[in-house]
């Protein structure tokens, strides 16, 4: 089971998205790898997992003067021996997933050319992130709260922000890499990568924050992050921060290299796509504004994309009852797992229409079917990170078999989802630079049915 390699140095690839589809948990050989820089090599003296260090601190700010740390550092060993072994399934989706569908109907975006297979679904296992915090001496932010509700409170950006303590409102926890970053563009110092989440969502009973070791029952792999990552669910993947060896809470949000000058949605208010990326690319000046004025990246919305057919223009076999298979993922927002998915087989259009164009022309009599959604077994499904099973960060599978309208016309398939709390996939995402979160209805082209002989 191979992967498609989109940048050798530094390692970036994705696998075929007709294998990641065929299992609930990604194989660990099929989860994508998505690098800045080197990984950090499993031989090197300082990744050595026995003597793994993790500082935890504060920034040197008023703010923070009612927070008394007990302690400045932990190991490896004392999260594995202090800490239960947690195990949550989440799904780890690079924020740049999908980017090359833009192409068809947009300037094309900066960045490596994803398709729509950076994207995993796995059992990570650790510690959990709001037990460590908490045993480092850090106020539990919902204690306010009765136990017993805790199991309610939505892990969502908004209720966050009426659910937390006043005081952890507006602070950030910073997660620190041993990673050296090659993109600082200031040569006086030597930086490394790091992003932050908001301290609520750290500690948030049913985010399921967890400082991991384990992957799918298994260590980590040194190309994954070993020996400690962070598992940030329903956050993009520049947020699970690999080879992590630092918490630091701070009034401020990280400004690590790649979290300054790459991880914002940059986009046009009155250029033209075309124009705003060339003053982007040839105007520092301009670009740096941008960059000062954009919105960082931090949660993921609703999304399903398709995995069979695999490709534009694929050719079907017809089942036995004269229909045909359609498979794919969907993935939930906010603990709100995708529980239902439609499919629409349409007409093609002319060539020359995009698939956005194809998008805002579906009729309003489109016939939708609702996929079946493929149910886990129970041992795949990992809780014990969330202080309920009503919250899921896992994805869904699906499957739907259409009826074909004509065995002699090319047609296209349009999917949808929507999640448990009645959260509606977008249907077409706005156009940002670097071709962040396209969040659309996936539509596969030109498609057609084996003529039998």
């Amino acid at each position: 089971m191979s992967q498609v390699v989109r940048q050798e140095s530094p390692l970036n690839t994705e696998p075929y998205s007709k294998d990641l589809a065929s299992s609930f948990i990604t194989p660990n050989e099929l989860i994508f790898n998505r690098n800045h820089d080197s990984v950090i090599s499993a031989d090197a003296p300082s990744a050595s997992a026995s003597g793994w260090n993790v500082s935890i601190s504060l920034e040197d700010d008023e703010q923070l003067q009612t927070i008394k740390l007990n302690q400045s550092s932990t190991t490896l060993e004392e999260l594995q021996r202090k800490h239960e072994l947690v195990e949550v399934t989440a799904t780890l989706e690079c924020a740049g997933n999908r980017r090359s569908e833009l192409a068809s109907s947009h300037q094309p975006a900066e960045g490596i050319q994803w398709g729509n297979a950076v994207i995993a679904n796995v059992v990570w296992g650790g510690a959990s992130l709001r037990s460590v915090l908490l045993t480092a001496g850090v106020p539990d932010p919902y204690i306010h709260h009765p136990r017993d509700k805790l199991s309610e409170l939505e892990p969502s950006e908004a209720e966050m922000l009426t659910d937390a303590a006043e005081w952890a409102r507006h602070l950030h926890l910073h997660l620190l890499s041993a990673q050296e970053s090659s993109e600082s563009d200031d040569p006086t110092r030597t930086e490394y990568f790091a992003a932050s989440i908001p301290l609520p969502a750290a500690m948030h009973p049913n985010q399921g924050c967890l400082l991991a070791y384990q992957y799918n029952k298994q260590s980590l792999a040194s190309k994954h992050g070993a020996p400690l990552r962070a598992v940030i669910p329903g956050h993009v993947g520049a947020r699970w921060v690999k080879w992590l060896n630092g918490l630091r809470i701070s009034t401020k949000e990280n400004d690590s290299p790649p979290m300054r000058q790459d991880y914002k949605l940059l986009a046009p208010y009155k250029d033209s796509e075309q124009t705003y990326a060339e003053k982007a690319s040839k105007d520092e000046e301009f670009r740096k504004e941008e960059l000062r004025k954009g919105k960082r990246l931090q949660r993921l919305e609703a999304n399903c994309s398709v995995t069979q057919p695999s490709h534009d223009g694929d050719t079907f076999d017809l089942n036995s009852n004269n229909t045909i298979s359609i498979k794919g993922y969907a993935v939930g927002q906010d603990g709100s797992p995708a529980s239902q998915v439609w499919v629409a087989i349409v007409p093609e259009s002319s060539d020359d229409t995009s698939s956005e164009e194809l998008l805002k022309s579906l009729p309003a009599d489109v016939s939708w079917q609702q996929a079946k959604i493929c149910h886990p077994q129970p041992q795949d499904l990992a809780h014990s990170g969330v202080a309920s099973t009503r919250w899921s960060w896992a994805w869904s599978l699906w499957q739907a078999d259409l009826p074909v309208p004509s065995a002699e016309l090319r047609w296209a398939i349009v999917a949808r989802c929507v999640t448990a709390s009645g959260v509606e996939q977008e249907k077409i995402s706005s156009w940002n630079l670097r071709g962040f979160c396209n969040r659309s209805w996936p539509v596969m082209r030109n498609l057609s049915v084996k003529h039998s002989t």
